[in-house]
């Protein structure tokens, strides 16, 4: 299924400091929730050494975002920071241990779980990147469960091949619009998967009468986009969409609307307002961190007002950067207070898009609609990001955050200034070419130093790809080969550069030096 705007580029709203530590880690635990519920039970997270979690769950929110999904605390509740005091009053026996399994993904979760009533469910997870995740095992059980649907479970055990077969024809029979999938382990040994775009507990346990399972379990989606849909895409590729767009004269933003409107199952107007949702949310952020965020762990103190005031007093030249600095600074100092964000496309990236677009409008334009559509065109550049790589800096460095962000805020510019979709699409090249091979080395597992400074850089580098591109720059490398080329970048960044914490400015004297006192203070705690 190609990517959702919502899905995997704009959101989720949340807390936390990290999209694919805290966010992800969130869905995980939800989902295994649904599926063996933990509290009064035990629960063994295992992180392989060799990957990226090993050194970060704690200071990134993996292991806060996991324990309230686990225990059903919604993401947006300000009690998730109290997650170690929640498992405690909820009866949550959890220890996080590290292993070495030789895990195939950075971000893998290795969960053990046992419930109040001594079931036993062992489950193999990944964060993908930007809070999109995948439950690719349970029990043994080869499985993909990524939260985009209502998912049935059926455990079967010693049940007659003939026998089997007869149900699943039945399911395919009896229930629309499902995809249905069989998982075998051993000759008898068999785990039923059924997706659909609404929940079949009703129906399925009439049906399943004919055989003798041993268990069945349903887990509602936790993204906001259900996938399923039949639909034809108006287009599969940058070159196609084009083609469209000059053939319709459509902008970037229509574009993205058709696309999405195709993806969802939704009409127009329903993308629409759920992307200027998402405005307004960003929006209250910024204004939250002008007022002033406070927060104990962290490096940052608050910043974001100093360059406005620089400009009144006449001690800066005045210009639109400023402002785009002050509201980039508002929102990372939000995320890292704990406040209510936007992942766009990450938390760790999640100023830059927001900073860039409101902050260039601030002086040019309050039409909400036309902000609106602009933070929807660069939602489509994700889009093809996402199709292609990842937003998963553990995998590809903070080039597939931050980069890809500044390359969806300068063709949101585009958009915002009037520009076509060919503009839009040439200025994300532009920006993204400036920016490949930036590395991810966050100092003392906060997502603050130099995660702050690459948003700002990041917002500027896209206002000025904008900039050129309208005044007819040529960017000479296509968009899609740039992305191409970002992959393998990416893949050539050894490990140490992609948000391990063992690299890069991550292990200079000062950063170790913030990192063991935030630690003793957090410890004190």
């Amino acid at each position: 299924m190609k990517p959702s705007i919502f899905n995997d580029v704009i959101g989720p709203v949340m807390r936390g400091p990290s999209s694919s530590h805290t966010a992800a880690s969130h869905r995980i635990g939800a989902l295994i929730r649904q599926i063996c519920s933990p509290e009064n039970g035990k629960v063994v997270v295992e992180f392989d050494r060799k990957g990226s979690l090993a050194t970060t769950y704690e200071g990134q929110g993996s292991a806060m975002g996991l324990i309230c999904g686990l225990l059903g605390v919604n993401i947006l509740d300000p009690d998730v920071v109290r997650y170690k005091e929640l498992a405690i009053e909820k009866g949550l026996d959890i220890r996080f241990l590290i292993t070495d399994y030789h895990a195939s993904h950075p971000n893998t979760y290795k969960i053990s779980v046992e419930s109040e009533l001594q079931e036993k469910f062992q489950f193999i997870a990944i964060s993908t990147g930007g809070g999109m995740v995948e439950i690719n095992r349970i029990n043994g059980f080869k499985i993909s469960i990524k939260g985009d649907y209502f998912e049935t479970l059926i455990y079967c055990d010693s049940v007659p091949v003939d026998k089997l077969q007869g149900l699943l024809q039945l399911l395919k029979t009896q229930i629309n619009h499902s995809e249905i999938y069989l998982c075998q382990q051993g000759v008898n040994n068999f785990l039923i998967n059924i997706k659909s775009r609404e929940s079949l507990l009703f129906n399925i346990k009439e049906l399943i009468k004919v055989v003798d399972f041993k268990w069945i379990r349903i887990a509602d989606p936790v993204l906001p986009i259900l996938s399923g849909i039949s639909n034809d895409l108006p287009f599969s590729s940058i070159d196609e969409m084009l083609y469209l767009a000059d053939r319709n004269g459509y902008d970037l933003a229509e574009l993205a609307i058709q696309y999405e409107s195709s993806r969802a199952g939704i009409d127009a107007p329903k993308v629409i307002s759920l992307m200027r949702d998402i405005v307004f949310n960003i929006k209250n952020s910024i204004l939250e961190g002008l007022s002033g965020t406070v927060f104990s762990d962290r490096i940052l103190g608050h910043q974001c007002h100093l360059t406005l005031e620089a400009e009144r007093k006449n001690r800066i030249i005045k210009n639109p950067i400023n402002t785009i600095i002050s509201y980039v600074t508002a929102l990372m100092e939000v995320k890292s207070s704990m406040g209510i964000i936007v992942a766009a496309p990450t938390a760790g990236s999640s100023g830059l898009l927001g900073g860039a677009i409101l902050g260039v409008a601030e002086g040019f334009t309050d039409d909400i609609e036309l902000i609106t559509k602009s933070f929807l065109a660069a939602g489509l550049i994700g889009v093809f990001i996402a199709d292609k790589y990842t937003f998963a800096a553990e995998e590809g460095g903070c080039q597939v955050e931050c980069g890809a962000g500044s390359g969806m805020a300068a063709a949101g510019l585009v958009q915002l200034m009037g520009g076509t979709a060919r503009q839009a699409i040439d200025a994300a090249s532009m920006a993204l070419q400036n920016i490949l091979g930036l590395v991810c080395d966050p100092v003392a597992d906060r997502v603050e130093v130099p995660c702050l400074g690459k948003n700002i850089l990041g917002a500027t580098n896209a206002l000025c790809s904008a900039n050129m591109s309208i005044a007819g720059f040529d960017p000479v490398i296509p968009l899609d080969e740039v992305i191409d080329a970002m992959k393998s970048v990416g893949d050539s960044l050894p490990s140490s550069l992609c948000c391990t914490g063992c690299g890069g400015l991550s292990v200079t004297p000062t950063a170790l030096k913030l990192h063991k006192s935030l630690k003793m203070e957090s410890n004190k705690v």
